[in-house]
C-alpha cells in the first residue's frame, strides 16, 4: 500500500514537474522549425531581404558573385554593430552546398541564420558569439545544383546532375592544388580557367582574411581535416598532415564530439572513424579541394563536416537533424577566438598590413589584415611569436596560451626611414645596382644628350633614341626607346612611357629616368630574368625631359620655388593641355612641347604611363579637375579601381611613399598610404594625365618623388633606392587586364575599333594593326567589341592578376539584322532615318494610337496645356485609373538645337509600344507598373534647326533666338525676362509638371555625352544616371565640346521648385549630325535609354492610411539623406518612389498623426507594396501603461491587455470573456479598470491553444478575436480591443434603423416590380397608332377646332407620306389608336 501511495506520488510529483517546467526554463525560439521545408534560391532572397529587414543592426546580406546560371552566391553576415567595421573581431565562415544535391548543410545555414537573430539578446551565449565575432553564412556555394536535385535521393543522379554545378564540373575538385606541378603564385593560374562559383569563392577568401571556416558536405557522417591531397598521387591510405595539425584535430573533435552521431564513427556503413574524424587525403584523395586552399593561400583554418548519411533527405526529418547539429555547430564557431591575437603598427602607431606572424616550430604563417590585425590559432601552451615585414626589423615575443580566453600580443616595429627633410644628409655611395657614382650627378641638356646617346650606341639592340620635337629655344625633346626589336610598334606588344622633368626645376624624375634606362641596359645585358622578360614583352619610352629649357634656368637646391619651373614662354606645361571641362586661358593655344607630346602620345598606342614631378611625396590619379573647379571634393575617372591599384603599386613599392607623411614646409599635407585623387589634392585644369585618360587609350597617374624639387646630387642615390622596385612594378602593369586582336569576318585587323566594357564608361581603339589593352583589375567583365560597318560582339571574359588574351571577330553590318536581334524589328527607326518636323512627328505620334490603340494615347487639345505641348501616353490599359502607377516623361527640344533627341523620343516610342504588343515581359511590366509620356518639340525654334539640315553634320548649330530652356529658366526665376514674350510654351510645360506630378523626367539632348541630374538628392539619381552611362556605347567619331546652357541650373530650379527630377542625357558629341548617322545613334544609346526607363520596375509604393482606414491625403514620405519629398496622391492617399536599389531610412509624416520611421531594403527590379498605418498624437502606446499585477498561480494561465475606443481612449467597465472555440460555456470573464486594463486567468491546460476573447460594453458594438495562448510563459499581454461607437439614426439604435431601413428597402423594390409588370402589359396591348401631319400653317394641332384627316398608320413613313420641306418629325402628333387601318384622302 505504501509502495502504491509512494508510486502515485512520484507520479503526480513527474507530471506537476513536467507541467512546471516550460515555465522555468527559458527555452530558446526555435518558431522556424515549424513545417520543416527546403528553402529554394527564389525563397532564400526573400527570406535573407527579410532577416536584414527585421534585425538590421545585426544582418546583412552581400553577393560574393553569380553562378553559371547567373543565381547570385548569396552570404548572410551576422554581427553585432554589421554596418560599422570592426577591426578587433575574427571572421568566421560557413560555406554548404558545394555540392548541390548534399542538401543538409544548406538548410542548416538557413536555421542557423535565424536561430543567431531571433536568440540574440535572450541567449547568453549566442549574444556573446555575435557580439565577438563576425559571422558569414552561406547556404549555398552551388545554387543551380541544388535546384536541378531532387528531394528524397541519398545518392547523386546519373552525370552526377546536381553534385556538379551547371557546367558539370565538380567544385571541390576546382580549387588550385599545391601538387599540381604546374602551380604558380600568379592570378593567371589560380583564376585561369576556373568555374565562376569557384573564383568568386577564391576571391571572397583572399580578399576577407577569415580565421576558422566549416564546409559542410553530406553522404557520410565525420569531420574531415586537411590535408585533402598528398603527394603520394594514392587514391586513400596515406596521412597527409598539415604543420597545425594539432590544431586541425582539435577542431575536427570539437564538432565531433559533441554529435552523437558523428562520434560514433559508423552510422553510414561500412565507414568506420575514430572519434568521427579523419584526415582527408588518409580517407581520399580530393586533389584541388577548398579546405586545403583556405589554409596554404590564406589565413583561414577550414575543416569539411560529413553531416548525414543521405544526401537530399526528405524535408521531415530537417529538425532532427537541427537538433543533432545545433551543439557543434555553435561550439565550432567559438573556436575562433582559440590562440593569440593582436595589432602590428609601426613605430608612429601606423597599422602595418600584410606582416608576416611566424611562430616558433610551426612551419606556417598568417598575415596581418589591412588595419594590422591577425588572429592566429594555437592550443595552450607557451609560443614564441615573431611579426615579419618588408623594410623592418623582426620583433619577437614569448607568450601563454590558455584555454579561456586568447592572449593578446601587440607588436611595434621600428624602422627609422631617412627622414623627408635629411636629403642634405645623404652621401653618394658607389656602384649601386651597378651603377656608378659618376651616374648620380646632375645632366643639363648637353650632358643629358651625351648619356643618351652613349646609351643607344652601347645596346644598338635594345635602345632606339628619337626626338618627338622641339622645345621654344630649339632643344630635342629626347626619348629613348628601351626593348628587344626597338625602332617600331610590334602588333601585341604593348606600348608604355615615363615623362619626366614637364616643370624644369622638378628634377628627380629627369635622373631617375637617366638611371632607369642605364639600369635597363645593363641588367638585360647581364641576363636578369625579371628585366628581360620586361622588355621582351614591352616596348619601354623615356622621355627624361619634356621642357629642357626649363631645366636650363633652374636652380640646384631649390626646395619649393618656381624658377625654370614654365617653358620658355613662361607657360605651366601641366596647365597647357585641351581640358575635358573646357578652355582656359592656359590651354587655347599649345605650346610647341605640349603639342609635341600629344602628337607623340596620339600616334603610338601606348596603354600606360605616368608622368614625375617633384615637390611632394605621393602618387596622384585622376581626375585632377572636376567642373566646379573646386579643390577638396574627389572626382574619380570612372577607371577609379584601376587608378588606385596603379597608384597603391607605386606607392607601396615606394620605400617612404605608402607611409603618407608631410613635407616639412607642409606638416599638415598627408595623404594616407601616400595616395590621393587629383581633385581631393588640389583642382587644375588643363593637365596631361586627364588628357591622356581622355583623348587616348592611355591611362596616366602623376608621381610627385620627393619634398626637394631640385635636391642636390649627393641625395641622388637614396632617391634611387626608394623609387627603383616601384618604376619597375609600375612597368609591369602594363600587362594586366585583356587584350588581343580585332579582325574581320576575312582575317583583316580592324583599326580604331572601339573595345568598351559594360559598367565602365571609357572605352579604348585599337591601334593600326586591330591589337588593344584594356587595364583591368582582376574579375568577370562583359568587353564589346565594335566599329561602324560591323556589327558588335560582346565576350564575357574573367581577367586574373598577369592579364588574359581576347581576340574578337567583327562580321560586317546588317542593319535588319541588328533591328531583329534589338528593336524588335521595328525598321523605320534605323532605315532611311531623316529628321522629321514638328507637324510630321506629331503624326508619327498619333499613329501609334491608332496602331495600338490598347495602349497608346495621343494628347491633343483635350486640355490647355496639350492644346500647346502635344503628347503620347503610353501605359497598359490606357484609359483605366493611374493614380497607383509610376508617372515618367521623355521629352526633348529643351533646346530646339540639340534636335537628334526628337529622333530618340520617337524611336523609343515605337520600341516600347512593339515590345509590349509582341509580348515581350520586361516592357509589359514597366507599362503595367507605369504611364510612359513622350513630350516632343518643347521649342518651336525647331523649324529654324531643320533649314540649317544640308546632310551634312550640323555639331555646333547655334541660334540667334533664346532657346526654350533658357527662356524657361528665365520664366522659373524672372531673371533676363523678354517683356514682348508672354511664356505660353514656358506656362504650358510648367502646369503639365504640377499635374502631372511626374516620378521622373528623362530629357534626350544632344551636343556631348554627359549625363545631367539635379544636386538635390544626388545620391540617388546619379545612380539613375548610372544606369544609362553603364550601358550606352561612347562613340568618339565627334569631339564633344563644353555646352554653355544653364542646363544644370535649370534642372535643379524644376527639381527643387516642382518636386520633379529630370535626368538630362548626351546622346552625341554632335547636335544634329547627319541623317544617315540617326541610326548609330539610336544604336548607341538604345540600351542606355531602357535601361534607365527600367528604373521604374524598382522602388517602393503603397498607401497611407489612418488605424481607421481613412486616406492620409496630407501625408508626405521623406527619405533620409534625399532632399525630394513624395506626396500622396489626392484621391486615395497612395504614394509612389521610384528609388535605386539599397537601404533607405524613411520618415512617414501627417499633420496630427505620428511621425513613423520605417527602414526599406530596395531590391532591384523590385516594386515592393508597403502600406503604412498612422496612429494619432493623442493614441497612447501600449507600452506607456503599467502591468496589472497578476497573482504567481502556477495552475492559471493570464491574458492581459486594454479596451480602447477608435480615438484610443480606455473603456472602463467593459465586459471581458474567454471561451474555447468548441465550447459554449466561458472560461473565465472580468471587467476593464478605469484605465481599461483587464486580466483573464485561464486553466494552465490552454497553454499554446486557441481561445476566443469577446469585449462588450453599452453603447459599443460588442468584438471577437481568437487568442492564442503563449506556450512558454505564463502571460499573453497585449491584446488590444479597439471597440466602435453603436450610434443612434433618428432616435433608433444603428443596428434597428439598419433593419428598418432594409425591409422597407425590400417592400419598396417590389412595388417597383408590380408597377413595372403592369405597364409592360398596358404596351403590348397596344398595336396601332395614330398620326397627322401638322399643316405647316398652323403648329397648334391641339388648340384649334378645325379637324383633319387622320392618317392611321402603326408607324410613321416617309416614304407614303414624304413630308414637305418644312416638315420635321417634331411636327408629328400621336392622336389616337384604331383597330383598322385605312388612309382618308386629305383636303386641300
Amino acid at each position: 500500500m505504501v509502495s502504491c501511495l509512494h508510486v502515485g506520488l512520484f507520479v503526480v510529483f513527474a507530471v506537476f514537474i513536467n507541467g512546471c517546467a516550460p515555465r522555468s526554463i527559458q527555452e530558446d525560439d526555435e518558431s522556424f522549425l515549424k513545417e520543416p521545408k527546403y528553402t529554394k534560391y527564389a525563397d532564400l532572397v526573400v527570406l535573407f531581404d527579410n532577416l536584414v529587414s527585421t534585425y538590421p543592426e545585426l544582418a546583412k546580406v552581400y553577393s560574393i558573385g553569380n553562378s553559371v546560371e547567373g543565381r547570385k552566391l548569396l552570404v548572410l553576415q551576422i554581427s553585432e554593430g554589421v554596418n560599422a567595421q570592426r577591426a578587433e573581431k575574427p571572421a568566421f565562415k560557413y560555406v554548404a552546398n558545394m555540392h548541390g544535391d548534399e542538401s543538409v548543410g544548406r538548410q542548416l545555414m538557413v536555421y542557423l541564420a535565424q536561430y543567431l537573430l531571433v536568440n540574440y539578446g535572450k541567449n547568453d551565449r549566442v549574444t556573446k558569439l555575435v557580439n565577438s565575432t563576425e559571422i558569414h553564412l552561406m547556404p549555398s556555394l552551388n545554387p543551380d545544383g541544388f535546384e536541378h536535385s531532387k528531394e528524397g535521393l541519398c545518392e547523386s543522379l546519373p552525370g552526377m546532375v546536381g553534385r556538379n554545378n551547371a557546367k558539370g564540373v565538380d567544385l571541390n575538385r576546382d580549387f588550385p592544388d599545391q601538387f599540381d606541378r604546374h602551380r604558380a603564385r600568379d592570378d593567371e593560374y589560380l583564376f585561369g580557367g576556373r568555374q565562376p562559383e569557384t573564383a568568386a569563392l577564391m576571391r571572397w577568401v583572399l580578399g576577407k582574411q577569415f580565421v576558422l571556416s566549416g564546409n559542410l558536405h553530406g553522404g557520410a557522417i565525420v569531420a574531415s581535416y586537411p590535408y585533402d591531397d598528398s603527394s603520394s598521387g594514392k587514391d586513400c591510405c596515406v596521412e597527409s598532415l598539415t604543420p597545425d595539425d594539432a590544431v586541425f584535430k582539435h577542431l575536427a573533435r570539437t564538432f565531433a564530439l559533441r554529435h552523437a552521431d558523428m562520434r560514433r564513427g559508423d552510422v553510414c556503413p561500412p565507414d568506420n572513424f575514430t572519434d568521427g574524424v579523419t584526415n582527408g587525403a588518409f580517407w581520399y584523395n580530393v586533389p584541388g579541394g577548398m579546405q586545403d586552399f583556405n589554409y596554404l593561400h590564406s589565413n583561414c583554418f577550414e575543416v569539411t563536416f560529413e553531416l548525414s548519411c543521405c544526401k537530399y533527405p526528405p524535408a521531415k526529418e530537417l529538425p532532427a537533424y537541427w537538433n543533432m547539429n545545433r551543439e557543434p555547430l555553435l561550439a565550432f564557431m567559438e573556436q575562433t577566438n582559440i590562440g593569440v591575437r593582436g595589432v602590428v603598427v609601426d613605430e608612429d602607431g601606423v597599422p602595418v598590413k600584410d606582416a608576416e606572424i611566424k611562430v616558433e616550430s610551426i612551419e606556417h604563417s598568417v598575415r596581418t589584415t589591412h588595419s594590422g590585425s591577425y588572429w592566429r590559432m594555437l592550443l595552450p601552451g607557451e609560443y614564441n611569436v615573431t611579426a615579419v615585414a618588408s623594410g623592418y626589423p623582426p620583433s619577437s615575443a614569448t607568450v601563454m596560451v590558455t584555454q579561456a580566453e586568447p592572449s593578446t600580443v601587440n607588436f611595434k616595429l621600428h624602422r627609422r626611414p631617412r627622414g623627408l627633410s635629411d636629403e642634405r644628409s645623404r652621401r653618394v655611395r658607389d656602384n649601386i645596382d651597378g651603377l656608378s657614382a659618376a651616374d648620380f650627378v646632375h645632366h643639363n641638356y648637353l650632358k643629358m644628350e651625351r648619356f643618351l646617346q652613349d646609351l643607344r650606341d652601347a645596346y644598338p639592340d635594345i635602345t632606339s633614341l628619337t626626338s618627338i620635337g622641339k622645345s621654344v629655344e630649339g632643344r630635342d625633346l629626347y626619348v629613348l626607346e628601351v626593348t628587344r626589336n626597338p625602332g617600331q610598334h610590334i602588333p601585341g606588344k604593348p606600348e608604355f612611357k615615363y615623362i619626366a622633368n614637364m616643370h624644369g626645376n622638378e628634377v628627380v624624375g629627369r635622373e631617375l629616368l637617366l638611371l632607369l634606362a642605364k639600369y635597363l641596359c645593363q641588367q638585360y645585358a647581364a641576363g636578369d630574368v625579371r628585366v628581360q622578360r620586361l622588355l621582351n614583352t614591352t616596348r619601354v619610352h623615356l622621355m627624361p625631359s619634356m621642357n629642357p629649357d626649363g631645366y636650363e634656368r633652374s636652380i640646384e637646391g631649390d626646395r619649393r620655388g618656381v624658377t625654370g619651373r614654365a617653358n620658355a614662354h613662361d607657360v605651366d606645361l601641366n596647365r597647357n593641355f585641351p581640358d575635358q571641362f573646357g578652355p582656359t586661358e592656359d590651354n587655347v593655344i599649345q605650346e610647341p612641347e605640349t603639342a609635341a607630346v600629344m602628337s607623340w602620345s596620339q600616334a603610338i598606342p601606348f596603354v600606360l604611363s605616368a608622368n614625375l614631378h617633384g615637390g611632394a611625396l605621393v602618387a596622384n590619379y585622376p581626375y585632377d579637375g572636376n567642373p566646379a573647379m573646386t579643390s577638396g571634393t574627389e572626382y574619380p575617372s570612372p577607371d577609379k579601381d584601376v587608378f588606385l591599384h596603379l597608384a597603391h603599386v607605386y606607392s607601396d613599392a615606394h620605400h617612404k611613399m605608402h607611409l603618407g607623411q608631410p613635407c616639412k614646409n607642409t606638416p599638415n599635407e598627408r595623404f594616407p598610404d601616400g595616395i590621393t585623387n587629383g581633385a581631393k589634392w588640389y583642382v587644375l585644369a588643363g593637365g596631361m594625365q586627364d588628357w591622356n585618360y581622355v583623348h587616348t587609350s592611355d591611362m596616366e597617374i602623376t608621381l610627385e618623388l620627393g619634398c626637394y624639387k631640385f635636391p642636390l646630387a649627393t641625395d641622388l642615390p637614396s632617391y634611387w633606392e626608394d623609387n627603383r622596385e616601384a618604376l619597375l612594378k609600375y612597368i609591369e602593369q602594363v600587362h594586366q587586364g585583356v587584350h588581343g586582336f580585332v579582325s574581320s569576318h576575312i582575317g583583316h585587323r580592324l583599326a580604331n575599333a572601339t573595345v568598351t566594357v559594360e559598367g565602365i564608361r571609357h572605352s579604348v581603339r585599337t591601334a593600326a594593326d586591330g591589337d588593344y589593352w584594356r587595364l583591368l583589375r582582376p574579375g568577370t567583365y562583359n568587353v564589346t567589341a565594335s566599329k561602324i560597318g560591323y556589327e558588335s560582339v560582346t565576350e564575357q571574359v574573367t581577367v586574373p592578376k598577369g592579364g588574359v588574351s581576347l581576340n574578337f571577330t567583327l562580321m560586317p553590318d546588317d542593319p535588319q539584322h541588328w533591328s531583329s536581334a534589338y528593336d524588335f524589328r521595328v525598321l523605320d527607326n534605323i532605315m532611311n532615318t531623316r529628321y522629321h518636323t514638328s507637324l510630321e512627328l506629331y503624326a508619327e505620334l498619333a499613329e501609334l494610337e491608332n496602331r495600338f490603340p490598347d495602349i497608346a494615347e495621343f494628347r491633343s487639345g483635350d486640355s490647355l496645356d496639350t492644346a500647346v505641348l502635344h503628347e503620347l501616353k503610353l501605359t497598359d490599359q490606357v484609359g483605366s485609373p493611374e493614380e497607383t502607377k509610376y508617372h515618367v516623361a521623355i521629352i526633348s527640344n529643351l533646346y530646339a538645337s540639340q534636335i537628334v533627341g526628337q529622333e530618340m523620343l520617337l524611336n523609343f516610342a515605337r520600341h516600347i509600344a512593339t515590345a509590349y504588343t509582341i509580348g515581350e515581359p520586361i516592357h509589359q511590366r514597366l507599362l503595367k507598373n507605369t504611364v510612359l509620356h513622350f513630350i516632343p518639340n518643347l521649342d518651336p525654334l525647331v523649324k529654324k534647326v531643320l533649314s540649317q539640315n544640308d546632310g551634312s553634320n550640323k555639331c555646333d548649330v547655334t541660334l540667334l533666338e533664346e532657346e526654350f530652356g533658357d527662356s524657361l529658366y528665365s520664366y522659373l526665376t524672372k531673371k533676363d525676362m523678354n517683356s514682348l514674350s508672354n511664356y505660353t510654351r514656358e506656362k504650358a510645360f510648367v502646369n503639365l509638371l504640377e499635374s502631372e506630378r511626374f516620378d521622373l523626367v528623362l530629357n534626350l539632348a544632344s551636343g556631348n555625352e554627359d549625363v545631367v541630374y539635379p544636386d538635390f538628392s544626388k545620391n540617388i539619381y546619379e545612380k539613375f544616371a548610372a544606369k544609362y552611362q553603364d550601358n550606352r556605347v561612347y562613340s568618339d567619331i565627334f569631339e564633344c565640346k563644353s555646352d554653355k546652357v544653364r542646363l544644370g541650373e535649370l534642372i535643379d530650379v524644376i527639381s527643387e521648385r516642382y518636386n520633379t527630377p529630370i535626368v538630362s542625357v548626351g546622346l552625341s558629341c554632335c547636335k544634329m549630325p547627319a541623317e544617315s548617322y540617326i541610326a548609330w545613334v539610336w544604336r548607341y544609346n538604345l540600351r542606355g535609354i531602357m535601361r534607365f526607363i527600367e528604373t521604374a520596375n524598382t522602388g517602393v509604393k503603397g498607401y497611407i492610411k489612418n488605424e481607421q482606414g481613412a486616406a492620409m491625403r496630407g501625408a508626405s514620405v521623406a527619405i533620409a539623406g534625399a532632399a525630394r519629398q513624395y506626396r500622396v496622391s489626392g484621391n486615395l492617399a497612395h504614394y509612389r518612389a521610384i528609388l535605386p536599389p539599397g537601404d533607405y531610412k524613411v520618415i512617414v509624416r501627417c499633420h496630427g498623426y505620428r511621425d513613423q520611421m520605417l527602414t526599406w531594403r530596395v531590391v532591384d527590379g523590385v516594386v515592393k507594396e508597403k502600406d503604412v498605418i498612422l496612429r494619432r498624437l493623442n493614441a497612447e502606446p501600449l507600452k506607456q501603461l503599467e502591468e496589472l499585477p497578476l497573482p504567481n498561480d502556477p495552475d492559471m494561465v493570464y491574458v492581459t491587455g486594454l479596451v480602447l475606443d477608435t480615438s484610443s481612449e480606455p473603456i472602463p467597465g467593459a465586459a471581458l470573456t474567454a471561451s474555447s472555440l468548441t465550447g459554449r460555456h466561458p472560461l473565465a470573464s472580468n471587467t476593464t479598470d478605469g484605465r481599461g486594463r483587464f486580466a483573464l486567468a485561464l486553466p494552465v491546460t490552454y497553454m499554446g491553444h486557441e481561445v476566443l476573447l469577446a469585449a462588450a460594453v453599452e453603447p459599443y458594438i460588442t468584438r471577437t478575436r481568437h487568442i492564442k495562448i503563449n506556450s512558454s510563459e505564463n502571460t499573453t499581454p497585449n491584446v488590444l480591443f479597439k471597440l466602435e461607437k453603436d450610434d443612434t439614426v433618428l432616435g433608433l439604435p444603428r443596428l434597428i434603423f439598419v433593419m428598418l431601413s432594409g425591409v422597407v428597402g425590400v417592400a419598396l423594390v417590389t412595388l417597383a416590380a408590380w408597377c413595372f409588370s403592369c405597364r409592360q402589359r398596358a404596351r403590348e396591348s397596344r398595336r396601332e397608332y395614330l398620326f397627322t401631319q401638322i399643316p405647316s400653317d398652323d403648329k397648334r394641332p391641339l388648340c384649334d377646332d378645325v379637324s383633319y384627316d387622320i392618317v392611321k398608320q402603326p408607324y410613321y413613313d416617309d416614304e407614303v407620306i414624304p413630308p414637305s420641306e418644312t416638315d420635321s418629325e417634331d411636327e408629328i402628333v400621336l392622336l389616337r389608336s384604331d383597330r383598322e387601318w385605312k388612309q382618308v384622302a386629305q383636303d386641300e
